[in-house]
C-alpha cells in the first residue's frame, strides 16, 4: 500500500468513472472489491487515505444511481455505504491536505447523501463546510438552497417559512451566477437550481422579505454572560430554531421549536406536549452543561477539600469535567426518549422499558416495523437513519453509517455502568478494569452527541407535522375537530 501513488489512484478513479458512464454494474462491484483491499491497508499516516475512501464512496454512488437514484426504501445499502466512506474520507488525517475543491466535493457529496436520508439540517451544516473551503462552489450553493427549500413545509411559522424560502432562493441564484465554479460537479444540475429559484420567486417577493427582516438586530440577553453563551450556541448550531438554517444570526438565538398542532381524543391530557417540553428542557440543560464544561478551566469552591488521590497518570477531575460528562449522558439519553415518544405516538405497543433509539425501528435485525414501511415521511426516515449513527460495536457493522458509532456507544456504557477516567493526556495505557480517554477527544464526542440530540428533536417535530397532515387527509379533510390552545409557559 505504501507504494501506491497518486497516479495509481487517478487511474483507478478513471476506471470508476468509465464503469459508471457505461452503466457496468459488474465492473463497479469488481472495483469495489479492489478498493476494499486498498482500504484495509490504510493507516493514519498514509497521505492518500482520504482519496481512497472518496473513490470508494463514488463507486457506491454510481451503484445507487444505477439501481434506485430516487428511492423511498428504508434500507439503501449503496447510499449507506457511500455515507460511511465519505465520512471516513473526511475524518482521515490526510483530508486536511487535500486541495480545497476535493474537500468541498467530499463535504457536498456527504451532504447530498444525508439530505436524501431526510437529514436536511445536518446536510446544510455540511454544505457550509464545503463553502468554507470553496466559497463559490456551485454544487454546494445550489444544493444548500434546495435543502432549505425542502424544509419549508415543516416550518410551523409562516413568517419564518417565507424568510427561509427567500434565502434559499438567493442561494440558488448564486449557484447560477457567472463567477461560480463547477469543478468536480455537474453543470447540468443547474437546471434544478433554476427551477427551485423560479418556483420560490413566483410566490414571494424575495428581496422585499429579506430587506424587512434584519437578521442581527435581536437581543442576545441583558448580561455579558448570557450574550457570550448565546453567541457560542449560535456558532455551534445548537438552538432549536429552524431559522438557524439561514446562518448563525441573532434572530435564531431562541429555542422556538415546539410540536405542531396534533389531534388527540377529547378529554385526553396534552401528553405529547408535556413529553416534548421535558425533552426540550433536558436538551437546553445538556447544551448549558456543554458550554460550561468546555470553558477555560478554573477552580470552583465545590471542589475544595475533596482530597482525591493523584494516580500519576494525568487524570482530570472537578465539577467542570463532571458537567461535560453529564452533558453527554443527558444528550445520549434524549435519543432513547425520542424513541419512547415514537413508540407512544405511533402506538407500536413495544414494552416501554425495552425501547431505545436503535431497536425502535425493527421487528428484528434488518426488518423494518410494518407501521413505518409505507410512510412517505422524510423526516421520520431522517430519525431512522440518524439512529444508524450510533449503531454498531465495530465500524464494519453493516447497520452503521458512522465511523465513530462504536466509540459513542462505548463511552455511553462506560459512563452509565462502568468507570471512565478522563485524562489531560491519554496515551492509551491500560488501567486494568478502569478505562480512560483524553479530555479533548471526550469534549468532541460530547459536542457531537449534543448536536445529534438537537436534530433528533427537530426531526421529530417536523415528522409529526407531516404525519398529522396525512392522518387528516385519510380521515377526511371536512371532519370538525375542536381546538384547544395552550399558552407559553
Amino acid at each position: 500500500m505504501a507504494k501506491t501513488t497518486f497516479a495509481d489512484l487517478a487511474r483507478f478513479g478513471s476506471q470508476i468513472n468509465d464503469a459508471g458512464d457505461s452503466r457496468d454494474v459488474a465492473k463497479l462491484l469488481a472495483l469495489d472489491l479492489e478498493a476494499a483491499t486498498y482500504c484495509e491497508a490504510i493507516t493514519p499516516d498514509f497521505d492518500l487515505g482520504a482519496y481512497l475512501w472518496y473513490f470508494r464512496s463514488n463507486i457506491q454512488a454510481a451503484l445507487q444511481d444505477l439501481s434506485a437514484p430516487q428511492s423511498w426504501d428504508w434500507r439503501q445499502p449503496y447510499r449507506e455505504r457511500q455515507t460511511l466512506y465519505l465520512r471516513r474520507a473526511a475524518s482521515h488525517p490526510s483530508f486536511v491536505r487535500l486541495p480545497p475543491i476535493s474537500r468541498a466535493s467530499i463535504f457536498t457529496n456527504l451532504a447530498n447523501s444525508l439530505s436524501a436520508f431526510g437529514r436536511g439540517l445536518e446536510a446544510i451544516a455540511l454544505y457550509d463546510e464545503a463553502l468554507a473551503a470553496v466559497p463559490n462552489f456551485a454544487m454546494a450553493l445550489g444544493n444548500r438552497g434546495k435543502a432549505m427549500e425542502g424544509l419549508l413545509r415543516s416550518i410551523p411559522d409562516p413568517g419564518h417559512t417565507k424568510l427561509v424560502a427567500a434565502y434559499a432562493c438567493r442561494l440558488c441564484r448564486a449557484a447560477l451566477s457567472a463567477d461560480v465554479t463547477w469543478e468536480g460537479g455537474d453543470p447540468t444540475l443547474g437546471r434544478y437550481f433554476a427551477e427551485t429559484e423560479k418556483a420560490i420567486a413566483s410566490k414571494i417577493d424575495v428581496e422585499k422579505i429579506i430587506s424587512k427582516s434584519p437578521l442581527d438586530q435581536s437581543s442576545l440577553g441583558d448580561s455579558l454572560g448570557e450574550q457570550a453563551y448565546r453567541r457560542w450556541a449560535l456558532q455551534e448550531n445548537l438552538f432549536l430554531n429552524p431559522l438557524l438554517v439561514i446562518g448563525p444570526h441573532s434572530i435564531a438565538a431562541t429555542d422556538r421549536m415546539n410540536l405542531p398542532p396534533h389531534v388527540a381524543p377529547v378529554g385526553d391530557p396534552p401528553t405529547f406536549v408535556a413529553w416534548f417540553n421535558q425533552m426540550k428542557q433536558e436538551f437546553v440543560s445538556a447544551r448549558w452543561l456543554l458550554y460550561e464544561g468546555t470553558r477555560p478551566r478554573k477552580k470552583h469552591f465545590v471542589d475544595n477539600e475533596v482530597f482525591l488521590v493523584n494516580t500519576l497518570d494525568y487524570p482530570t477531575f472537578g465539577i467542570q469535567v463532571e458537567k461535560l460528562r453529564a452533558s453527554f449522558r443527558i444528550a445520549y439519553g434524549l435519543l432513547d426518549k425520542v424513541a419512547g415518544f415514537v413508540n407512544a405516538y405511533y402506538t407500536l405497543g413495544i414494552d416501554a422499558a425495552k425501547v431505545d433509539f436503535r431497536n425502535i425501528w425493527h421487528v428484528k435485525k434488518g426488518v423494518i416495523r410494518p407501521a413505518f414501511l409505507n410512510k412517505e415521511n422524510l423526516h421520520l426516515r431522517g430519525l431512522y437513519w440518524l439512529s444508524q449513527d450510533i449503531i454498531g460495536d465495530d465500524p464494519t457493522d453493516q447497520d452503521s453509517i458512522a465511523p465513530e458509532a462504536g466509540e459513542l456507544k462505548r463511552l455511553r456504557n462506560l459512563l452509565e455502568h462502568r468507570c471512565l477516567v478522563l485524562r489531560d493526556m491519554d496515551f492509551g495505557d491500560p488501567m486494568g478494569v478502569v478505562e480512560t480517554a483524553s479530555l479533548g477527544e471526550f469534549e468532541a464526542s460530547t459536542k457531537h452527541i449534543v448536536r445529534l440530540a438537537r436534530v433528533a428533536l427537530m426531526y421529530l417535530a417536523f415528522s409529526l407535522r407531516k404525519e398529522e397532515s396525512d392522518r387528516h387527509k385519510k380521515n377526511g379533510e371536512k371532519e370538525i375537530i375542536p381546538t384547544m390552545r395552550l399558552p407559553i409557559f
